[in-house]
């Protein structure tokens, strides 16, 4: 049969239909699932470790077995087991403290003003510069520690705060010191983000107080309250650095978190197995406690708005009145110069003279002067600078190659609900798995290539550690798509290109904080520096933490390495902030 219109000849062989329908389902094409080969390369830097590790552990002299486990039963151990556990606790608490204070500024608005660059600053920094600024704060002797001073004058005489059991109290205030801007701000921007008109219907229906809390701002804030907690549970686990820099080294044992017990039995020789085991111990832990966010950040979309239409600013939140306004500035101001004070004693500190340090606290107007910063830089301070500036560059770009199509895949490349869900459960697992799964079997593997020592090696194991959560994040941001760019991605790769296009300019804030929090951090590392690198990467942290060793007689060349080591991811954090909130929480410009 044919058939001809207009020049056109069409001949349409047919055959009878018969038999019946046979359910199925369409071949997916096997190229998008390309774009994910990189990341699970990159990934096999951690997997492969990690299942060495798992394999040792269970290994015994007579086959396999939970023979190592036995270690366990030290008193050690369990101690160790008991900490780790503490400080999982004190990241919920952030958590929970972190949204009441979101909660604040929100009813009062002019908390904002001050409080945000006041938060940001701590968050910039690394956790071994918190911990030094607070070790010099709650100093002993009150010709140097501000707590000690000022209790000794209001009471006569005052607690030995880095001494047994008060030690807790500088380590969680060097803690929260450093996170609890990162979770208020994510919190805040949630809430700003809830509708007015939503706000407006639940108020004139008398909904307020907790029934509020429970049926709107909480269930919204669900995504954010996945990746605030990822996020915390991460910062937790690698507590390692903060008992290192905070606790006396004769008090440290009943400080030790798994990863410092861990430590500890590597650098004395112990069997291999039972340090595997006590490495699974705290992944179990910590897998256990990660699964958490796993609902936020597996929903297909963000809870929170993405405005189209400018919003009408004479339908929005009514203005608190002027006696509030008056209370919301005195609170943020008064609040912000308590948050700012450690920066301050830090720098004050670096700017006297590493004797004077030594011997005053960082009020004294006896010994001013950069010869703190002069001895710094003998130290090897400027050479660590552009070490770290090499490796946290790398690794960031590194990163942001893999993870952008990685990303895309799972939110966008068609893959079936089974296996999404199982990659997202697999990089949620990754994000929190600690370092003491995978660093002797990795550190062993560098030296025997002959890479001991190499900037790039570290950079990729960081790029690595860092790829779980970039692809968590940019996934959910990817899914928060609007429906007409989704269907244009899926129609194959001719539309893609444009598509990607259109991701780069639509989920700039995404990628921007993927970006600026991986340079961060990378910036900011300790752990995966002190256990995994050579003696030739000498990271910035390293060498902070080398001068640490002698806190007492070199508190000004500390504090001067660390205010040069904060400059950078300071400057990085307060440049990008607003653009790495609203990547973390909604993901996409308006």
């Amino acid at each position: 049969m044919g058939l001809q219109s207009n020049g056109l000849s069409l001949e349409v062989v047919g055959r009878e239909v018969s038999g019946r329908p046979v359910p199925g389902k369409p071949r997916r094409p096997a190229g998008p699932y390309l774009l994910g080969l990189p990341a699970l390369l990159l990934s096999c830097l951690l997997l492969v470790p990690i299942g060495v590790t798992v394999v040792a552990a269970f290994r015994t002299p007579d086959g396999f077995g939970f023979g190592n486990f036995a270690v366990m039963g030290d008193p050690g151990a369990l101690r160790a087991v008991g900490n780790s556990l503490l400080w999982v606790l004190v990241a919920f608490g952030l958590v929970v403290v972190g949204f009441l204070l979101a909660l604040l500024s929100y009813r009062l608005p002019a908390v904002t003003s001050f409080l945000q660059p006041a938060l940001v600053i701590p968050f910039a920094v690394s956790v071994l510069v918190s911990g030094a600024t607070f070790r010099l704060i709650f100093d002993a002797t009150p010709e140097r520690g501000t707590v000690t001073a000022v209790w000794t004058q209001l009471f006569g005489s005052s607690p030995v705060w880095l001494g047994p059991g008060l030690f807790w109290l500088v380590l969680v205030s060097a803690f929260g010191w450093t996170w609890l801007g990162y979770v208020v701000s994510l919190f805040r921007a949630g809430l700003d983000a809830i509708p007015d008109d939503v706000s407006r219907t639940l108020a004139a229906e008398g909904v307020s107080g907790w029934r509020r809390l429970s049926m709107l701002e909480i269930p919204l804030l669900r995504p954010i309250t996945g990746v605030v907690t990822l996020t915390l549970v991460i910062a937790a686990v690698r507590v390692f650095d903060l008992v290192l820099i905070v606790v006396p080294g004769p008090m440290q044992r009943s400080a030790d978190v798994l990863g410092l017990n861990w430590w500890r039995a590597t650098t004395t020789g112990a069997d291999p197995g039972r340090t595997a085991a006590l490495g699974v111990v705290l992944f179990a832990i910590v897998a256990a406690v990660g699964v958490i966010g796993v609902r936020g950040l597996r929903r297909r979309r963000w809870a929170m708005p993405v405005a189209v239409v400018p919003p009408d600013a004479s339908v929005g939140r009514p203005k608190p009145s002027k006696r509030v306004r008056r209370i919301g500035w005195i609170v943020g101001f008064a609040v912000s110069l308590v948050w700012i004070l450690p920066a301050v004693v830090l720098v004050a500190t670096a700017l006297h003279s590493p004797r004077e340090a030594g011997l005053r606290g960082w009020w004294s107007l006896s010994g001013l002067g950069f010869s703190s910063f002069a001895a710094a830089a003998n130290v090897g301070l400027f050479r660590a600078l552009l070490s770290t500036v090499l490796i946290a560059g790398a690794a960031t770009a590194v990163l942001l190659v893999i993870a952008v199509p990685t990303a895309y895949l799972v939110a966008w490349g068609g893959l079936p609900q089974w296996l999404g869900r199982v990659v997202t459960s697999v990089f949620v697992v990754l994000a929190v798995t600690p370092v003491q799964m995978y660093a002797a079997p990795l550190r062993d593997a560098i030296g025997a290539a002959g890479l001991a020592g190499s900037r790039l090696a570290l950079a990729l194991v960081h790029a690595a550690a860092g790829l779980p959560f970039a692809v968590l994040l940019l996934r959910s941001a990817f899914a928060s798509a609007p429906p007409a760019l989704v269907s244009e991605a899926l129609q194959g790769p001719a539309r893609q290109s444009a598509v990607l296009a259109t991701v780069q300019r639509t989920y700039r804030p995404a990628l921007v904080a993927v970006a600026v929090l991986e340079f961060a951090l990378v910036w900011n590392d300790f752990i995966v520096g002190f256990l995994i690198s050579g003696p030739g990467t000498t990271p910035l942290s390293l060498v902070l933490w080398g001068e640490a060793r002698q806190f007492s007689s070199s508190s000004g060349t500390v504090a001067a390495a660390a205010v040069v080591a904060s400059v950078v991811p300071v400057v990085l954090m307060l440049s990008f902030w607003q653009t790495v909130v609203r990547g973390l929480t909604v993901g996409s410009r308006p």
